[in-house]
């Protein structure tokens, strides 16, 4: 925090209950912290060396990490996300559960590239192996530029053939956030996505909404 060429506009700090909390303990809450926001892959990590794990005795790693879980309860609240995963990770377990939790699925309505989104209860996922535009337009706003460079920087994009690649199913918190990343221009998701029929993102709003009254 002393650091000159680093400017910190929020701050967050956590403490115990009894302020019992020694050295390694808080050693191994600082690598897990860092550990799991390499995994997210949401942030950028500035930090010069990653904490190395301390050696702890089984107590106190399952002392720590139910902190750790109270921590990540508490982060998002306090409108800090950077622990929250962009990516999901397919596992056994997992799929069927997915599958069930997966309203629709829509196409990028362009010729150019090849693009599935799923709606899902996690967000707006799209899938591995989705194409999108390699460049992005002028017209992009600043949120967007960040997006695509942490998104490029964390190889979650790569390039392949003159276009980038999702090389994980991604998840975004809007249709149009997933479509701007895909036609790399500013863009309307309600209207750049399809389904299999044909219909677009609002038009199964509408009907999903009008079945519903």
């Amino acid at each position: 925090m002393s650091d000159p060429n680093k400017d910190f506009k929020e701050l967050i700090f956590f403490v115990s209950k009894d302020e019992l909390l020694t050295k390694t303990q808080i050693r191994y809450l600082e690598s897990r912290l860092v550990q799991l926001a390499i995994e997210a892959k949401t942030a950028q990590i500035d930090i010069g060396n990653s904490p190395s794990l301390p050696t702890l005795h089984e107590a106190d790693i399952s002392d720590m990490e139910y902190f750790l879980e109270q921590i990540k309860l508490i982060l998002p609240v306090m409108g800090f996300k950077f622990l929250i995963s962009s990516t999901v990770k397919q596992s056994p377990e997992n799929q069927t559960e997915n599958i069930n939790a997966t309203h629709e699925t829509y196409y990028i309505k362009t010729k150019t590239f090849k693009a599935s989104m799923k709606e899902t209860d996690q967000g707006y996922i799209v899938t591995k192996g989705s194409e999108a535009k390699k460049n992005l337009s002028d017209s992009c706003t600043e949120t967007y530029v960040n997006m695509r460079r942490k998104l490029v920087e964390t190889e979650i994009m790569i390039e392949e053939n003159g276009k980038l690649i999702f090389a994980e199913d991604t998840v975004f918190n809007s249709p149009s956030a997933a479509s701007n990343m895909i036609l790399g221009r500013n863009s309307n998701g309600f209207t750049e996505w399809v389904n299999k029929k044909g219909l677009t993102f609002r038009d199964v709003q509408e009907i999903t909404n009008a079945n519903t009254l």
